[in-house]
């Protein structure tokens, strides 16, 4: 049984960044289901909700030095008119030296850890900070977290100026606290393609809530991706390709963009692609509801859309990154059955009927018992895509089962195989942790078997490893010695396979066992501060800038997807989902939940 996503934009929560502020302990109940769980009708599935109402933002609170006003009052106004985010900040440049104030031209956003910024000045008129840094923002505005132990320190060169103090040595970039930085910044996510234009990929970065967001975003967007991901990813935008207006308008909820005339020179293709970039990105945007685009003001129009240049991210749903007609809902093992978990009750796959699955984790085809996205053919030595994954209970071998198959086959053996996780092209992913020398392999839509080439995990103690949905990053749960560390890297598709550009998330976990994706920008992972501590799960963005604690059971397992519910293995053998209210309701006995992916 299987059932089919509802296109529709992606949701995501409000996240909270790590260490900021205080959390209150929250009691949350856990809502109890019948004492007998439904196990035949039809199975319903509940998308989850969004929480993104936007904080307040307040004003800047200084209006420029006074006469008479000592190094560190002036150094403090400049970081408080820096607080609140202006345009150009022309309040901050009061504080500087003439001659720096023409020049100023701050590209980034440097973010530390508490507020008031302690100053020092170790001698009269030097005026120095020193602070733990938490990140920042590069030049487009993807965050970067900072490393371990980072701090942020600078040398204001305080100089006299007619006899008044000024700044002569700002920073290159807004100097800012992390309350400051959560109250004047939201997250956005830009749009860019697959290396085939198959499929979009989210690019997160974040910019003021009081700004011109939709010119931001396409400006940015203009620019192209971030470093990171740049060598996933391609864009249809020709290089070096600008607004030929000053800012894109919003007018009864229709955004025009008008394009510099280069663009008017794409094939039909190109255009496409361009117009699907351009929709999703702005599709975030609440008051856009559709888009114009033009080229130098002429129209940009497409074949087949009756020669209108307007369009909507509803025309472009074919390449959406949760993948368009993806399967929905949890497979679980119970009782040696693989069974589909809905919202309302539990039933039996029927494909498996007959077939008795003992393992000790499941993987899932994204298209769930369909199995195959349509491009195999005759030839297939399969007759059709395998659909689901089962590794031993000895983790020493993976079978697969497929709607034409009268028994398993064996595909894969190893020491201790993980769970394996499936792309959105039918390749399989599977790693075996061969005694804390991980080797890890892919099996395509045909049977081949191919080493993948992963500087920084081939070798080491990999204990999960997931592809996102669009298949072009990869989270990856690796042990350190005492502690496990979250990693993603960026899958890169040429010759052959490749994750590299790992990068570190910091989370408050020491001890991580599980992970999936739970949105396009985000991981959920299952973990405790410690041996004797119960464990519980975070939610993480990919880019490390935030986490936010699901206070849900003590669990042993995971299963999460974009746009769907969070769906808990629990300690006692019984599934909890989370509603749409944020609160776990009991889903009956079963283990090694899996979303397909």
């Amino acid at each position: 049984m299987t059932a089919e996503v509802e296109v529709r934009r992606p949701h995501r929560r409000r996240l909270t960044v790590a260490g900021a502020v205080v959390l209150a302990v929250a009691l949350v109940a856990l809502v109890a289901g019948c004492s007998t769980v439904p196990s035949s009708g039809p199975v319903m599935f509940e998308g989850m909700g969004t929480q993104s109402a936007t904080p307040p933002s307040l004003p800047v609170l200084v209006n420029g030095p006074e006469p008479g006003d000592s190094p560190q009052q002036v150094a403090r106004g400049f970081l408080d008119a820096m607080a609140s985010y202006q345009a150009g900040q022309p309040v901050a440049r009061r504080y500087l030296t003439p001659a720096m104030s023409e020049r100023w031209q701050p590209d980034q956003v440097l973010v530390y850890d508490s507020t008031p910024v302690p100053l020092t000045e170790p001698k009269s008129g030097k005026v120095l900070i020193d602070v733990r840094k938490v990140g920042g923002l590069g030049v487009n505005g993807d965050w970067t977290s900072a490393r371990s132990g980072e701090r942020l320190r600078l040398d204001l060169g305080m100089t006299k100026v007619a006899g008044q103090w000024r700044v002569g040595r700002p920073p290159s970039g807004l100097v800012m606290s992390i309350y400051n930085f959560q109250r004047e910044y939201e997250s956005y996510n830009l749009y860019f393609f697959d290396p085939n234009f198959e499929i979009l990929v989210p690019d997160p970065i974040y910019l003021p809530i009081r700004s011109h967001v939709e010119t931001l975003l396409v400006n940015a967007l203009l620019r192209g991706p971030s470093a990171w991901l740049k060598p996933s990813v391609r864009t249809a935008f020709p290089e070096r390709t600008t607004l030929a207006a000053p800012s894109v308008t919003v007018d009864g909820n229709v955004a025009t963009v008008d394009l510099d005339p280069r663009v008017d020179s794409l094939y039909e293709p190109q255009r496409r692609y361009l117009l699907a970039q351009l929709s999703w990105t702005l599709d975030q945007v609440p008051q856009v509801k559709k888009i114009e685009v033009t080229a130098g003001r002429a129209p940009f129009s497409i074949g087949g859309n009756g020669g209108s240049n307007t369009t909507s991210a509803d025309q472009w749903a074919t390449y959406d990154p949760r993948v368009a007609g993806a399967a929905m809902g949890v497979y679980a093992l119970n009782d040696r059955k693989v069974v589909l978990v809905g919202s309302d009750r539990t039933v039996p796959v029927s494909s498996l009927a007959g077939h008795r699955v003992e393992a000790r984790s499941i993987a899932v085809a994204i298209f769930g018992e369909r199995s195959s996205p349509g491009r195999l053919g005759p030839e297939d030595p399969r007759g059709s895509a395998d659909w689901l994954a089962a590794v031993s209970t000895d983790g020493r071998k993976v079978d697969v089962y497929g709607a034409n198959r009268s028994a398993p086959h064996t595909i894969w053996r190893g020491r201790d195989i993980l769970e394996p996780s499936w792309d959105r092209t039918g390749k399989l992913w599977m790693v075996d942790r061969n005694r804390g020398r991980a080797r890890i392999e892919v099996l395509d839509e045909r049977d081949r078997l191919g080493t993948v080439d992963a500087p920084g995990l081939n070798g080491k103690d990999v204990r999960a490893l997931k592809i996102s949905r669009e298949g072009s990053r990869a989270a990856v749960l690796v042990q350190h010695g005492n502690r496990t560390v979250l990693l993603v890297g960026r899958v890169e598709r040429g010759e052959g396979l490749a994750i590299r550009g790992l990068r570190e998330l910091p989370v408050d976990l020491t001890r991580m066992t599980d992970l999936a994706w739970s949105q396009l920008d985000e991981v959920t992972v299952i973990g405790s501060e410690g041996q004797a501590a119960s464990s519980r799960a975070l939610q993480v963005s990919v880019d490390g800038y935030s986490e936010t604690p699901l206070t849900g059971p003590d669990s042993t397992s995971l299963a999460a997807a974009p746009g769907q519910a969070v769906v808990l293995g629990g300690s006692d053998g019984v599934l909890q989902r989370e509603d749409k209210t944020y609160m776990w309701s009991n889903q009956g006995a079963g283990r090694c939940p899996a979303y397909p992916g």
